[in-house]
C-alpha cells in the first residue's frame, strides 16, 4: 500500500471559489467611476477583476474561460449588446446594471434570470455583489454544520441539511446497484469530465484496464484525476456525478470497512492545514461547539511540526489566514471511517467532528475538533422520524426526497430517473414516481407532476399492504396540484377523500397527515374568501402539528404563513406580520438563507410592509425574494410572477403607475404561461391592471375592459365564488364612479352588496367596503343624508371587526367627514378628518399618501370656512408629503396644487392662484392626457380666476376648452354641459354680450327641462338668470315671462318662506318698476313683507328694508300718508338694528322729512 505521506498537503477550499471573475464593462466611462479606485473596491470582493475596454475582447475573454464563472457589471447603454449572449455563454453567472436613472429601466429586464437588478448607487450595488458572491461561494463550502442540541427534541423530517446528505450518502452508495453497468458508467463519467485533457484520459484508460476493487484506496491516493472528480462532486453536492461514480465509491467505502486498526493508544491526534478567508473563519467561529462534517476524504498527519512547516510555504493573500486543525479521536469509537497508516490519517467524508474551541494567534489559528459518533445517531433519528409518517420507506427514496427538500430539484430528478432506469425494487416504483411528481410540482410542471402522481397511485392501489393509507398521501398531492391549477372544487374532493381515509387510520386525530388535509381544505376556503372557515381548519392543523412536532418544524412554518395570508386579506396586518416572522424564524433555522421557502416568506412580509405603507422596506424584501427565486428558477416560474405582482403593488403605492402597470403585464404573461387561461389568479391580475389604468392612468374605458374580462371569467368558471364576484362588481362600480356615471356605478355596488349579504355574516368587513362605496356614490349624487347612513353602518362594522384605531376606521372617518363637509357641518367634518389623521400617524411609521389625503380634506374644510391661510398651510403639508414619499402620485399632487390655487383665488391673489392652477394643468396634460375630466376641471378653475380678474375673454376661452371636452365625452344632454354653459353665459353677460349669454343659458335650460325635469331648483335658477339677461337687454316682457315662470316653480316646490322665492319676487319688482307698474310692485313688496314677517324676528333688518320699499311704492303712487307710515315703521327697526349703513339711515330720514314738509304731515 502506498504511504499517505506522499499525499499530505494543504486542504484546498478555494479551487472553485477562485473561478469567480468580476468584469467591469464600461468602456466609455459613462458611470464616471475612477478605475483605480474601482479596482481597490472590487478587490475587496474578489481578487480576480477584469476591466475590458472593447466589447469584442470582453466576449472573447469570457468564451476562452470554460470553467470560470463571471459576475458582469455594466452600464445600461451596453446591455442590449450583451443580452444575446446571456443564454449562449454559460460562463456568465449573473449581471448587474448600473444606471443613473433606475426609474426608467429598473424592471425592464426583470425576467432575465441572470440579471440581478438595475442599481443607481454604487454602494448599494457593492453590497448586492457581495451577497451574490456569498451565495455562489456557499455552493463550494467544504463544511456542513449541525446543531446537535437542536435535533434531540425535534422532528427531523423536511430537514434540508447537507450534513444529513453526507451522512446518508455513505449508506446510499452501499445500497445502489453495483454491477458491470455501474462500472462502465464510472469510466464514462471520468472520460466525460476530462474530455479535453489527453494526459488524464490516458490515466483513465489505464484505470479501466488495471483497476480492481481491493485497490480502491491506492487508486484514490495515487491518482489526482480520481481525487479531483470525487471531491468536486462531494463539495458541489453533485448527486448525479456521485451516482455515476458509485462503483468506485462503494469499493472505497468497503476498503474503509475492511481496515483493521492495530494500535495501543486509546486517543490519537491528527493535524491538517487549511487557508480560509476571513468570512469562512468567522463562519467557523459562529459554529463553535456544533457538529461538523467535511465534504471530502480528508488527509491529515499525526505530526504537528510537519504540518506547521507547510504553513510557511503558503502564499500571502489579502483577506485570508492559515488555520491549523487539531483533530482528537478515540480509536474505539471510529466506526470504520478512518484509515491509519504510520503517521498519516485518512478520514471518511461522513466522519463527524465536534468543534470544541478556536485559538487565535497572530501567526496561525488553531481549531480543535473531536471525532464523535453523533452523525450516525442523528441519521438514525432522521430515518425514524420519516418512518413515523411513512412506514418502512426505503432509504433510497428517503435520500432522493432529502435532495428535493434541499431544493436541488434537478439533482433529485436525475437521481430518481437513475433509480427507474436501473430497475430498482418494484415496491419502490410508486414512491419513485410519487417523488418525481413532487419534484415537478416544485419546478412548476404541474401537468407532469399530476401524471406521475396518477401512475404512482395506480401502482400503489395494487399493493395490498398499506395500500389505502399510503394512497391518501398521493390523493392529497393530486389535490394540491389541482389547487395550483385553480380547480378548487376538484381539489376539495381529493382532500376530503384523503381526510376520510386518514381519519380511519389516525382516529385520535393527532397525526401530521390529518393536519395536512385540514390545512389543504382550509386553503380552499381561503380561495373562496370564506376566511372564518379557513381559519378554523388552519388553526386545527397548527394545533396538531405543534403538539406532534414539539412546536418546531417547517410544516408549522408553512401553516403559520398560510394563517398569515388570511390575516392579510382581513386587514389584520400586525397579526399577519407576527405569523410570518414566526414562520421565517423556523425556516431560517431549518434551511439555508437562500431556500425557496425563505423567498416565499420574504415575499409575504414584503406584501405586508407594502400594506403598512413601508414601501422601501417592502421593496427590499421582495427584491431579496426575487434574487433567490432567480437562482432556483432560471427558466421562470409562477412564483416569480407573485414576486413581480408584489413589486407592482409597491410601485402603485409609491405612485409609479407606469412601472406598476408594466410589472402587472409581465405577471399576466407569466400566468398565461403556467396557468390555464381561466385560472382565478388571472382574474386577480386583470383586476389589478384595470385598477391601475383607472386610478393611476385615468384610462377608464381600457380599465373597464380588463374588469369585464375578469368578471366574465368568474361568471363562467367560478360561478359560486360569490366573494370574488362581489369584489369584481365593486371594481366595475369604482370605474364607473370615476367616470361620474353614478347611476350605473351604484347599480353594480348594490349587486355586490346583495351577494355579500347572502354570502357573509352581517359583520363581514367586505360588506363594510361596499357600504362605503355606495355611500360615496350617494354623496356624489348630493344625497348626503342617505350617504351618511351608509358610511355610519360601514364605520360600525369596521369598529367591530377591527378596532377604532385601525386604518379602515380612519378611512371611514374621512368618508363621513367629506359628507359632513358637503352638508356644511364644517366643525364636525374637520374633527372627523383630524381624528383620521391621528389614527394614521399612529398606525404608520412614516408619512404617506393616506395622511396627505386627510390633510387635503382638512384644507377643504378650512377653505370653505374662509380660513384660507390655514387651508393653504394644510394643503402645503399634504403637498410636501406627496413630493417626498410619493413623488409619482401626479394626480394627487395636481389636486393639491389646484386646491391651493382655489384658496388663493378666494384671497384675490389671482396671479399666484393662476400659477398653481397652471402647474396642476401641466401635470395632468403631461402624465394623464386621457384623464379628460381632470383636465377639464383645471380649465374650469383657471376660467374662474380669469373671471374674478375681469379678464372675461380668457375666462370664456378656458370654459370653452372645458366645454369641448365635455361635449366629446359626455352625451349632449349631460348636466355638466349645462353647468359649464351657465358659466360661459355669466362671463358673456358681464361683457355685455347679452345675446350670446341668452343662448348659452337657454341651451342649459333646455338640457334640464328635457332630461332633468324634476330638478326644479336648477331649472328655476336658469330661468332667473335668463330673466336677468333679458332685463339688462331692456327686453322687459321677455324678462317678465322667465321671472314669473321661475316664481311659479319655486312656489310650487319650495316652502312658502324659502329665500329663493323672495329673490325672484325682487327680480319681478325690478322689471315692473322699469315698466312703471307701481301697483304690481306694491303687491310684490307686500308679499315679501308678509313672508319676512312670519319667518324673521320683528326687528330684523330685512323687515326694515321691506317696510322702506313699501313706503317707496306708496310714494310713487302718491299715497303719501301711507308712505310716511311705512317709513316711520321702518325707522323703528333702523334705530334698533346696527347693521344698516349710515347712508341707508340718512336716506330714510330724508324721505320722512321731505314727505312731512311737502304734505304738512
Amino acid at each position: 500500500m502506498t504511504t499517505l505521506s506522499q499525499h499530505t498537503r494543504l486542504i484546498n477550499t478555494s479551487d472553485n471559489k477562485d473561478n469567480v471573475i468580476l468584469i467591469w464593462f464600461d468602456p466609455d466611462n459613462e458611470l464616471s467611476i475612477d478605475s483605480e479606485h474601482l479596482k481597490i473596491q472590487l478587490n475587496q470582493l474578489n481578487h480576480r477583476i477584469i476591466i475590458p475596454t472593447e466589447f469584442e475582447s470582453c466576449i472573447s475573454y469570457i468564451q476562452s474561460k470554460e470553467r470560470e464563472k463571471f459576475f458582469l457589471i455594466t452600464s445600461i447603454s451596453y446591455i442590449s449588446q450583451i443580452l444575446p449572449y446571456i443564454d449562449v455563454l454559460h460562463q456568465i453567472y449573473c449581471i448587474f446594471i448600473l444606471c443613473s436613472k433606475t426609474d426608467q429601466h429598473e424592471y425592464s429586464f426583470i425576467q432575465h434570470t441572470k440579471i440581478i437588478g438595475v442599481y443607481k448607487q454604487f454602494d448599494f450595488l457593492y453590497s448586492i455583489i457581495q451577497e451574490q458572491i456569498d451565495i455562489f461561494n456557499n455552493q463550494f463550502d467544504l463544511w456542513s454544520f449541525f446543531d446537535q442540541d437542536e435535533y434531540k427534541n425535534k422532528d427531523l423530517t423536511k430537514q434540508s441539511s447537507n450534513f444529513l446528505w453526507l451522512q446518508l450518502l455513505h449508506n446510499i452508495i452501499l445500497y445502489l446497484p453495483y454491477n458491470d453497468h455501474a462500472k462502465k458508467q464510472m469510466f464514462n463519467a471520468c472520460r466525460y469530465y476530462y474530455q479535453d485533457n489527453k494526459e488524464e484520459l490516458e490515466f483513465i484508460d489505464e484505470f479501466e484496464e488495471k483497476y480492481h476493487s481491493y485497490d480502491a484506496i491506492d487508486w484514490y491516493l495515487n491518482n489526482s484525476f480520481l481525487r479531483k472528480i470525487i471531491n468536486h462532486a462531494l463539495i458541489m453536492e453533485d448527486t448525479n456525478q456521485l451516482y455515476t461514480l458509485r462503483y468506485f465509491l462503494n469499493d472505497l467505502i468497503q476498503n474503509f470497512n475492511q481496515q483493521i486498526i492495530q494500535i495501543n493508544e486509546k486517543k490519537l491526534i491528527a493535524y491538517g492545514l487549511i487557508e480560509l478567508s476571513n468570512i469562512e473563519f468567522e463562519k467557523l467561529k459562529k459554529n463553535h461547539n456544533k457538529l461538523i462534517s467535511i465534504k471530502t476524504f480528508l488527509i491529515c498527519h499525526r505530526s504537528r511540526s510537519l504540518v506547521l512547516a507547510l504553513s510557511t510555504q503558503l502564499p500571502k493573500r489579502n483577506n485570508s489566514i492559515p488555520v491549523l486543525f487539531q483533530i482528537t479521536y478515540d480509536i474505539q469509537d471510529i466506526n470504520n471511517n478512518i484509515i491509519l497508516y504510520q503517521q498519516e490519517v485518512l478520514f471518511h467524508f461522513n466522519t463527524t467532528f465536534r468543534l470544541e474551541n478556536i485559538q487565535e494567534d497572530k501567526h496561525i489559528c488553531c481549531i480543535n475538533m473531536n471525532v464523535v459518533n453523533d452523525g450516525q445517531q442523528i441519521l438514525e433519528k432522521y430515518i425514524d422520524d420519516i418512518h413515523r409518517q411513512i412506514d418502512n420507506l426505503n432509504i433510497l427514496i428517503i435520500f432522493g426526497k432529502l435532495i428535493c427538500d434541499m431544493s436541488q430539484w434537478n439533482q433529485s430528478q436525475k437521481y430518481f430517473e437513475h433509480l427507474l432506469n436501473d430497475n430498482i425494487n418494484k415496491n419502490d416504483l410508486p414512491w419513485i414516481e410519487h417523488s418525481l411528481g413532487q419534484i415537478n410540482r416544485w419546478k412548476g410542471n404541474w401537468l407532469e407532476a399530476k401524471e406521475y402522481y396518477k401512475h404512482a397511485y395506480d401502482r400503489m392501489m395494487k399493493d395490498e399492504v398499506n395500500c389505502e393509507k399510503n394512497c391518501a398521501i398521493i390523493l392529497c398531492d393530486i389535490g394540491e396540484i389541482l389547487h395550483l391549477q385553480g380547480k378548487y372544487e376538484e381539489a376539495y374532493e381529493y382532500h376530503e377523500k384523503a381526510l376520510t381515509i386518514r381519519k380511519k387510520y389516525y382516529p385520535s386525530f393527532d397525526h401530521p397527515h390529518i393536519a395536512t388535509s385540514l390545512e389543504n381544505i382550509g386553503l380552499i376556503y381561503y380561495q373562496q374568501l370564506k376566511y372564518n372557515e379557513a381559519l378554523v381548519h388552519l388553526q386545527q392543523s397548527l394545533t396538531i402539528r405543534e403538539k406532534y412536532f414539539n412546536y418546531f418544524h417547517v410544516d408549522i412554518a408553512t401553516n403559520l404563513r398560510n394563517i398569515g395570508y388570511i390575516f392579510i386579506d382581513q386587514g389584520k396586518y400586525d397579526e399577519a406580520l407576527e405569523y410570518h416572522q414566526r414562520a421565517r424564524l423556523i425556516y431560517e433555522k431549518s434551511y439555508s438563507s437562500d431556500h425557496v421557502f425563505i423567498a416565499l416568506t420574504y415575499n409575504s412580509i414584503g406584501n405586508i410592509l407594502y400594506l403598512k405603507k413601508k414601501h422601501n422596506d417592502a421593496l427590499d424584501m421582495v427584491q431579496h425574494a426575487l434574487i433567490i427565486q432567480k437562482k432556483y428558477y432560471p427558466f421562470g416560474h409562477i412564483d416569480i410572477g407573485t414576486t413581480l405582482s408584489n413589486m407592482g403593488n409597491i410601485k402603485y403605492g409609491q405612485g409609479n403607475y407606469d412601472l406598476a402597470l408594466d410589472l402587472y403585464q409581465q405577471v399576466l404573461m407569466i400566468q398565461k404561461k403556467y396557468h390555464l387561461s381561466n385560472h382565478l389568479d388571472n382574474v386577480c391580475i386583470l383586476n389589478n391592471i384595470g385598477y391601475i389604468l383607472a386610478r393611476g392612468k385615468r384610462s377608464y374605458d381600457e380599465a373597464l375592459h380588463y374588469h369585464q374580462q375578469a368578471f366574465l371569467m368568474l361568471k363562467t368558471y367560478y360561478p359560486s365564488y360569490y366573494g370574488h364576484i362581489a369584489i369584481n362588481l365593486n371594481y366595475i362600480g369604482d370605474n364607473l364612479s370615476k367616470q361620474r356615471k353614478f347611476h350605473e356605478a351604484i347599480d353594480y355596488y348594490r349587486q355586490a352588496l346583495t351577494i355579500q349579504k347572502n354570502y357573509y355574516s352581517s359583520d363581514n368587513v367586505n360588506i363594510a367596503h361596499t357600504l362605503s362605496n355606495i355611500g360615496n356614490i350617494l354623496s356624489d349624487q348630493k344625497k348626503n343624508e342617505e350617504a351618511l347612513d351608509y358610511h355610519q353602518r360601514a364605520l360600525k362594522i369596521y369598529e367591530t371587526y377591527h378596532s377604532s384605531d385601525h386604518i379602515n376606521y380612519a378611512t371611514s372617518l374621512n368618508d363621513i367627514g367629506k359628507i359632513l363637509y358637503r352638508l356644511g357641518k364644517y366643525d364636525d367634518a374637520f374633527k372627523h378628518h383630524e381624528k383620521a389623521l391621528i389614527i394614521q400617524k399612529k398606525y404608520y411609521d412614516s408619512e404617506n399618501a393616506h395622511m396627505a389625503l386627510s390633510l387635503n380634506y382638512m384644507g377643504n374644510v378650512r377653505s370653505s370656512e374662509g380660513k384660507y391661510d390655514e387651508a393653504i398651510d394644510l394643503y402645503k403639508q399634504a403637498l410636501q408629503i406627496y413630493e417626498t414619499s410619493s413623488s409619482f402620485r401626479y394626480a394627487d399632487i395636481a389636486t393639491i396644487l389646484s386646491n391651493i390655487g382655489t384658496s388663493l383665488n378666494h384671497q384675490e391673489k389671482y396671479d399666484e392662484a393662476f400659477d398653481y392652477e397652471q402647474q396642476a394643468l401641466n401635470i395632468r396634460q403631461s402624465h394623464y392626457p386621457s384623464a379628460y375630466m381632470n383636465i377639464a376641471d383645471s380649465f374650469h378653475y383657471m376660467g374662474n380666476i380669469r373671471n374674478s380678474q375681469g379678464k372675461y375673454n380668457e375666462a370664456i376661452d378656458y370654459y370653452q376648452q372645458q366645454l369641448k371636452i365635455y361635449e366629446k365625452y359626455y352625451p349632449t344632454n349631460h348636466s355638466n354641459i349645462a353647468s359649464i354653459l351657465s358659466f360661459i353665459g355669466s362671463s358673456l353677460s358681464r361683457q355685455g354680450k347679452y345675446g350670446e349669454s341668452f343662448e348659452c343659458y337657454k341651451r342649459a335650460l333646455n338640457i334640464y327641462e328635457e332630461n332633468f325635469s324634476t330638478n326644479y331648483n336648477q331649472i328655476a335658477r336658469y330661468l332667473q338668470w335668463i330673466g336677468f339677461v333679458c332685463y339688462v337687454k331692456l327686453d322687459l316682457d321677455c324678462a317678465l315671462v322667465y321671472y314669473e315662470k321661475c316664481l311659479r316653480i319655486r312656489e310650487i316646490n319650495f316652502n312658502w318662506d324659502h329665500s329663493s322665492i323672495v329673490d325672484t319676487i325682487y327680480c319681478l319688482i325690478e322689471v315692473q318698476r322699469a315698466r312703471n307698474e307701481h301697483e304690481i310692485c306694491l303687491a310684490y313688496e307686500l308679499k315679501c313683507f308678509l313672508i319676512r314677517e312670519k319667518s324673521l324676528p320683528i326687528n330684523h333688518q330685512d323687515i326694515g328694508k321691506s317696510l322702506f320699499n313699501i313706503g317707496h311704492c306708496y310714494e310713487y303712487l302718491k299715497k303719501f300718508q301711507l308712505a310716511l307710515e311705512y317709513y316711520k315703521r321702518a325707522l323703528l327697526i333702523y334705530e334698533q338694528c346696527t347693521s344698516f349703513s349710515r347712508e341707508d339711515r340718512q336716506k330714510l330720514d330724508a324721505n320722512i322729512q321731505r314727505i312731512s314738509e311737502e304734505q304738512n304731515l
